[in-house]
C-alpha cells in the first residue's frame, strides 16, 4: 500500500452545510479505496477514524457498538452520516424552496439549486413544483410570459428548454453587440402604488423625509465605522437599524440580508433580487409622473468629435463620480431622464443614500427595478456637469448608462434645428409623373371598394379554465334601437355576422360605441380570451425610419378588423345577444383584447419588405425623400394592398403631402410637431380642483414631454399634490407652474424639432 502523493481526505466539521461536506468527504475516501483494496476492514476503519479528525473521534467515542458492528466499515459510514444529517423539517424546507429565485444564477444553476432544495421537501410531484418555481422565480419577464402561455402543456423539461433557449439567444445577441434587454426605452408610470413599487430592504421601506435628504457627505460618513449588522456607518451610541429586524435569508434576527454571514457560502453571489437589498435604496415617491424615455437610434446634429457610432447608435466617453471613472454612455435623444445601471453605480465611489425615484418600465412595458436617484458629476473634456441619474437594476449586465435629451443638449452633444437643407442635386420628378389623389383612385379603384379579406383565417384562444357563460341581452336606449337594428342588418349583408339558431356554450354581451362620424360600431366584451402578445408599434418606434422624409401619404384600412376571417370554432365563441336575436361574427370583431395584436401581425406581414411603408394598426404611412421615391413607394404599397385583399377608405386618402397628421402628431420635412388641436385643448384647460382632475391635466401636459425636455422639473410642484401624504391645496406655486406651462405651449407649436 502506498498513499504517497494522494491528497488526504479531511472532513470540515466547521462547515455550515455539514451534510454536503460529509458527502464530499465520503466520496474522497471511497476514491482512495483502490490502494487499500488488499487491506481488511479493520485497516480501512482505522484510516477512516484518522481522516475524520479529533471531532470525528469524539463522536466515535460516544457510540455503543457490538463486536460485529465494530468490524464493518459500513457501520461507521452510516453512523457518521446519521450524526451529521439534521432532522428534516419539510415545512421549513418548503419555505426555503418557495423563496428561491434565480437572481444572477444561470438557468442551469437555478434548476440545480431547486432540485437540491426539493429533495428535503417531500413533495408528491417534485417535477411539477420545480416547474412552477422556475415560472415564478425567473428574473426574466419574457421567460415567465412564454412559460405561462404554454398553459397545461408546460412540463418541467419543456420549461427548462424554453428558459435555456432564451438565455442562449440573449448570450448570442450580446456576442454580436446586440441585446434585447438594453435599458434604452423606459416609461415611468408612478402613482399611488407604494406597496408594489417599493424596493424591499431589510428594514422599513419608508424613511422620514429628513433622512432621505440628510447630509451624507463623504467626510462625515468616513468618520463613522461600518456596522457588521446593518452594513451602514454609525456610531456605537446610535441605534442600529437592524436591531430587532429579521434577516430575509437566514431568518435570524438583528442583522440585514446584505451582511448575512451564514448565507454567502450557499449563495456565492449576493444579488439584490435574492437577498432583499444591498443598499439603503428608496425607489418610490407618490409623484404622478409619465417620464418618457424613448429610443431614437440616430443623433442628427453632433458637434463633439469624441462621439462614437455603433450599430446606428451614438455613444460618448465621459467620466462619472468623484473617482472620475471612465464610462461609455449612450446618447438617447428620445429620453427624458438619465439612467445608470446598478453595476456601474457601484464603481463610482458615491456614498450615502439614494433619493426617491419614479417607477420605470422597459420596452413594451416590461418592468425595471428602479432603485433610486442620485446626483453624479459627469466629466466631458475639461467641463464637469452635476447631473441626476435614475439607478436601475436591468436584466442585461451589459446595459450602458444613458444620457437623455436634456443632458445631451446641456453637454453640447446634440442641438435642435428648425430647418433642413436639401442637396440641390436632388430634384423632384416632373409634374407629369406625379401621383396625385385622382390618379390613385383611378388606377387602384378596386382597392377602395367593398370589404377586404386577408388570405388566412384567425383562431381565437380562450383561457383553459374559462367557464362558458350565457349573458342576457343588454338594454338598448330607445333612441338607438332602430339605428342598432339597421347596423346589424348592414353587417349581416356584408357577411360580417350571421344569425345563430342553434344552442351555443358562449353567448356574449353586445357593446355599442358611437364613432366621431356618428356611425355605430358593434363590439364584444369577451374577457377570457388569450392575447397573442404581438409587439404593438408606437409612433416612436417608426420615427427613426422616417429620417429625411419630405413627402407623405396616409392610407386608412377600411373596417380593418373585419378584413380578418374567423375559423368556424372561433366564430361560435363570438356569439352575442341582441334584442333582435343571437348573432355570431364571421370576421374579427372590435372589442376583443386579441384583435389589435392579430391585426397588427397581419398588417406587418402584408407590407413586409416594402421600402418607405410603415403601419400602426390600420393607419398606413407611405413616405419618401423625393417625390419620385414617394410615388414609387406608394405604387408598391397599393399593389401589395390589392394582392393581400385589404380595402382602403377613400375618404381618408391624403397623397403626397408635405406634412401629415399621424397618431396625434404632425410629421413634416422639418421633423415632428405637436398637433395644434391638442395644444389648443391644453391651453384652454381650467385649473384642477381635485387629484383626479390634476391627473387628467398632467396626462394632457405630458403629451408635450418630448418637446419640452424640462417638463418634469417644471411640473414638479403640481405632481407633489398627488401624494397621499399631501393636502390638495392649489397654491401660488401650482398656479405659477400651471400658467407657465400654458404660456410655454405656444412656443412649442412654432418650433420644428428634428427628432428624426
Amino acid at each position: 500500500m502506498d498513499l504517497t502523493g494522494i491528497p488526504t481526505p479531511c472532513l470540515d466539521w466547521t462547515s455550515t452545510n455539514l451534510v454536503d461536506s460529509w458527502k464530499k468527504f465520503q466520496q474522497h475516501v471511497q476514491l482512495i479505496d483502490g490502494p487499500l483494496k488488499d487491506k481488511d476492514e479493520t485497516v480501512k476503519i482505522n484510516y477512516l477514524l484518522i481522516w475524520v479528525g479529533d471531532k470525528g473521534r469524539d463522536v466515535y467515542n460516544t457510540w455503543t457498538l457490538t463486536n460485529d458492528e465494530k468490524k464493518k466499515l459500513d457501520t461507521y459510514y452510516q453512523r457518521f452520516k446519521a450524526n451529521v444529517q439534521p432532522k428534516l423539517n419539510p415545512v421549513f424546507s418548503r419555505f426555503k424552496f418557495n423563496n428561491e429565485v434565480q437572481g444572477q444564477q444561470s438557468i442551469e444553476q437555478f434548476v440545480t439549486r431547486l432540485r437540491l432544495l426539493a429533495k428535503d421537501c417531500q413533495y408528491n410531484d417534485e417535477d411539477e413544483m420545480i416547474r412552477d418555481r422556475i415560472v415564478f422565480g425567473t428574473n426574466s419577464a419574457k421567460i415567465r410570459e412564454k412559460l405561462i402561455n404554454e398553459g397545461e402543456m408546460l412540463t418541467l423539461d419543456k420549461a427548462i428548454q424554453i428558459a435555456q433557449n432564451y438565455e442562449y439567444s440573449q448570450e448570442q445577441l450580446k456576442s454580436i453587440g446586440t441585446t434585447s434587454q438594453e435599458v434604452h426605452a423606459v416609461t415611468s408610470r408612478s402613482g399611488n402604488r407604494d406597496s408594489r413599487r417599493m424596493y424591499k430592504t431589510g428594514h422599513s421601506t419608508r424613511q422620514p423625509e429628513s433622512r432621505l435628504h440628510s447630509d451624507t457627505s463623504s467626510s462625515h460618513a468616513s468618520s463613522k465605522p461600518e456596522c457588521s449588522n446593518c452594513g451602514y456607518k454609525h456610531t456605537k451610541k446610535e441605534k442600529c437599524p437592524a436591531c430587532g429586524k429579521t434577516c430575509k435569508l437566514c431568518s435570524k434576527r438583528n442583522h440585514f440580508a446584505r451582511v448575512c454571514r451564514g448565507s454567502k457560502k450557499v449563495h456565492e453571489v449576493c444579488d439584490p433580487r435574492v437577498t432583499g437589498a444591498e443598499y439603503p435604496l428608496h425607489s418610490t415617491s407618490d409623484n404622478f409622473t409619465d417620464l418618457f424615455v424613448d429610443c431614437i437610434n440616430s443623433v442628427h446634429v453632433v458637434s463633439k468629435p469624441d462621439v462614437l457610432y455603433d450599430q446606428n447608435q451614438a455613444f460618448t466617453n465621459v467620466t462619472l463620480g468623484p473617482n472620475k471613472v471612465p464610462v461609455k454612455c449612450k446618447l438617447d435623444t428620445g429620453s427624458q431622464v438619465n439612467v445608470i445601471p446598478i453595476s456601474t453605480y457601484k464603481q463610482l465611489g458615491i456614498t450615502g443614500q439614494l433619493s426617491p425615484s419614479s417607477d420605470l418600465s422597459g420596452y413594451a412595458g416590461s418592468p425595471l427595478r428602479t432603485l433610486g436617484s442620485c446626483k453624479v458629476a459627469v466629466g466631458v473634456g475639461d467641463k464637469v456637469f452635476d447631473t441626476y441619474f435614475h439607478v436601475v437594476d436591468p436584466d442585461s449586465r451589459h446595459a450602458p448608462p444613458i444620457l437623455g435629451l436634456s443632458s445631451c443638449m446641456t453637454m453640447g452633444f446634440v442641438k435642435f434645428v428648425n430647418s433642413v437643407t436639401v442637396n440641390s442635386s436632388i430634384t423632384d420628378s416632373s409634374a407629369d409623373s406625379v401621383l396625385d389623389r385622382e390618379t390613385v383612385l383611378t388606377q387602384f379603384k378596386d382597392v377602395f371598394e367593398g370589404l377586404g379579406l386577408f388570405p388566412e383565417e384567425c383562431t381565437i384562444h380562450v383561457d383553459s379554465d374559462a367557464i362558458p357563460a350565457v349573458h342576457p341581452p343588454r338594454r338598448v336606449p330607445q333612441a338607438l334601437g332602430d339605428r342598432i337594428k339597421t347596423e346589424l342588418e348592414r353587417m349581416e349583408k356584408l357577411q360580417v355576422i350571421t344569425m345563430v339558431d342553434t344552442p351555443t356554450h358562449w353567448v356574449n354581451s353586445m357593446v355599442v360605441v358611437e364613432k366621431p362620424s356618428g356611425a355605430l360600431r358593434i363590439c364584444l366584451d369577451h374577457r377570457v380570451i388569450h392575447r397573442p402578445h404581438y409587439p404593438l408599434k408606437t409612433l416612436s418606434d417608426i420615427l427613426p425610419e422616417l429620417s429625411g422624409a419630405r413627402y407623405f401619404t396616409k392610407l386608412d384600412a377600411r373596417s380593418g378588423y373585419w378584413t380578418i376571417k374567423l375559423d368556424n370554432d372561433s366564430s361560435y365563441l363570438t356569439t352575442f345577444n341582441t334584442p333582435y336575436g343571437r348573432y355570431r361574427f364571421l370576421r374579427l370583431p372590435f372589442g376583443l383584447k386579441s384583435a389589435q395584436d392579430e391585426f397588427q401581425r397581419k398588417i406587418d406581414y402584408c407590407y413586409a419588405g416594402l421600402r418607405g411603408v410603415v403601419a400602426i394598426v390600420d393607419d398606413v404611412l407611405v413616405y419618401g425623400k423625393t417625390r419620385a421615391e414617394h410615388d414609387n413607394n406608394l405604387k408598391a404599397a397599393l399593389q401589395r394592398t390589392r394582392e393581400m385583399g385589404i380595402k382602403l377608405n377613400d375618404e381618408k386618402l391624403d397623397v403626397g403631402q408635405s406634412q401629415v397628421e399621424y397618431f396625434g402628431h404632425v410629421l413634416s420635412a422639418d421633423g415632428i410637431k405637436p398637433d395644434p388641436k391638442k395644444v389648443a385643448a391644453i391651453k384652454d384647460m381650467k385649473p384642477p380642483e381635485n387629484r383626479n382632475e390634476l391627473e387628467t391635466v398632467l396626462g394632457m401636459v405630458n403629451y408635450l414631454s418630448k418637446f419640452a425636455p424640462n417638463l418634469a422639473e417644471v411640473t414638479s410642484p403640481m405632481r407633489q399634490l398627488l401624494s397621499k401624504r399631501s393636502e390638495f391645496v392649489w397654491d401660488f406655486a401650482q398656479k405659477g407652474v400651471f400658467c407657465q406651462g400654458q404660456g410655454h405651449n405656444y412656443k412649442v407649436t412654432k418650433t420644428s424639432l428634428s427628432l428624426f
